[in-house]
């Protein structure tokens, strides 16, 4: 019976381990904020729960077993608070998730702040006040003069 709960103890430890691995191999790999926050929130909450159970297993009926549901219980309920916390503030500061159909283009006008193509920079000639480009010459503007006040009264 201890060999089955020591097997069953390594496969949990071993999976959870490998959760929490590729979820910090996704942090690191997701291309946007959004994205990487799912990987995180996803192994911090699942990977934690595969150690622990592991862990419980391992440790048999004692305290430290009591010790360590109340672990899980707290990282169960915190976690996915904690990330909605995170997201939440995210889109309110501003950072816009990025929208992706189904080929996994993104949606013209949704492309995220990193993603947009940035503006050329002005070539010297227009930065010292040179036109780059030929303009028409400006024109004159003449204003008219105003009428004199005594050629229009007739004399009586």
């Amino acid at each position: 019976m201890q060999l089955v709960l020591d097997i069953l103890s390594a496969v949990l430890l071993l999976t959870g381990g490998f959760f929490v691995f590729v979820g910090g191999f996704g942090v690191m790999r997701m291309p946007e904020f959004y994205t990487r926050m799912h990987a995180a929130s996803l192994t911090d909450t699942g990977g934690a729960a595969l150690v622990l159970a592991g862990l419980m297993l391992q440790g048999g009926l004692t305290l430290i077993t009591v010790k360590l549901a109340a672990i899980f219980l707290f990282l169960f309920l915190t976690s996915p608070t904690a990330s909605y916390a995170l997201a939440n503030a995210a889109l309110l500061s501003g950072i816009k998730p990025a929208c992706r159909n189904e080929t996994g283009k993104v949606f013209p006008g949704d492309e995220p702040a990193a993603e947009k193509p940035r503006r050329k920079p002005a070539s010297k000639s227009v930065r010292a006040g040179k036109s780059a480009s030929k303009k028409r010459p400006a024109t004159k503007v003449s204003a008219k003069k105003p009428a004199n006040k005594t050629a229009r009264k007739k004399s009586s």
